[in-house]
């Protein structure tokens, strides 16, 4: 027997995941099993867990979009996966339990260069800010990232700068400006709780507003970075922290290009080789420490509620992670 964790209602997420035995499937026929080593407690969970897509969420579930583990066993028509090998398993949550079955062609390899810890983080964030930067960060323009204290808003500020943009961090308090010392400068750090947005970041524009919004908050905050783009500019909404909808852009800014980046559309809309190179990117960017994590705490399974109090506490400096066998 093993432990998951499972979730049989949407609600707030450490009042309804749980945590149960169950027995491990054996790998079928293109299939392998992986012994989770470590996996991340992101947003994008603790959106899902409280129901923020049910269209796409069947319930009962095991969550976890981000993990690494190693292959126990690989079932028939597995070609290329050998038992040992270190593995990210892509494509759908279920990495918030000791052994995951899973199929072999959502394993990817993991950089021999990693240890687990980071390799369990070297995928949601690090792919989406590379991919979101190299699509949308235009040199010279002005960029704002919102929840830019965030490990996902400090990579995207790093990235950004590194092509020449020049970004407007927004954060909502002192714990989210303190996070940002030494990565932007800051006069151009924009605290909601101390100053109006909008007319903090016509100052920082020249009243002109920025080239393009990478928006992880959506809501009111959201519509309001919408509001004050430059004309024709772009609006980048990837996360929904606030819990509220986004406003359609369109209603009120209809020069602006609304993009709805979902890293699990792109993954499952991409080719294998092109993803193979992608996530070697991204974990050759975490190596290098351009998009690693600081980890602020680690829990086991067992604990996955204390987890994820921890991932709702104010002022966190670093990512959750479990440890299945711990």
């Amino acid at each position: 027997m093993a432990l998951r964790a499972v979730v049989r209602s949407f609600g707030p997420a450490h009042r309804v995941v749980e945590v149960e035995e169950y027995a491990p499937p054996p790998p079928g026929p293109g299939q392998v099993a992986l012994r989770m080593t470590a996996a991340a407690v992101n947003p994008s969970d603790v959106v899902t867990i409280a129901g923020a897509y049910p269209s796409r969420t069947g319930l009962p579930f095991v969550p976890g979009y981000e993990g690494v583990g190693v292959v126990e066993r690989v079932g028939s028509d597995v070609a290329g996966i050998a038992p040992g090998a270190r593995m990210l398993p892509l494509g759908s949550a279920g990495a918030w339990q000791q052994v995951r079955t899973v199929e072999a062609r959502w394993c990817f390899p993991v950089l021999p260069e990693l240890d687990d810890e980071q390799a369990a983080l070297a995928y949601v964030n690090p792919l989406t800010a590379v991919l979101m930067a190299r699509g949308y960060g235009v040199p010279g323009a002005r960029a704002v990232v919102d929840a830019a204290g965030s490990a996902i808003g400090r990579m995207l500020l790093r990235l950004l700068s590194e092509r020449g943009c020049a970004p407007v961090a927004v954060v909502r308090g002192a714990a989210g400006r303190a996070r940002l010392a030494g990565l932007v400068d800051e006069s151009e750090v924009v605290c909601t709780e101390e100053q109006e947005l909008a007319p903090a970041i016509d100052a920082r524009t020249g009243g002109r507003g920025p080239a393009v919004v990478f928006d992880a908050v959506g809501g009111e905050q959201g519509a309001a970075l919408a509001r004050g783009l430059a004309h024709g500019g772009t609006f980048v909404h990837y996360g929904l922290l606030s819990g509220a909808p986004l406003p359609d852009p369109s209603r009120y800014r209809p020069d602006v290009r609304l993009v709805l980046f979902r890293l699990r559309d792109v993954v499952h809309g991409a080719e294998r080789p092109w993803l193979e190179r992608a996530l070697a990117e991204a974990q050759g960017l975490t190596l290098d420490g351009e998009t690693a994590s600081p980890v602020a705490a680690r829990h086991p399974l067992a604990e996955v509620r204390r987890a994820l109090e921890h991932e709702a506490a104010a002022g966190r400096a670093g990512k959750v992670l479990l440890l299945p066998q711990a």
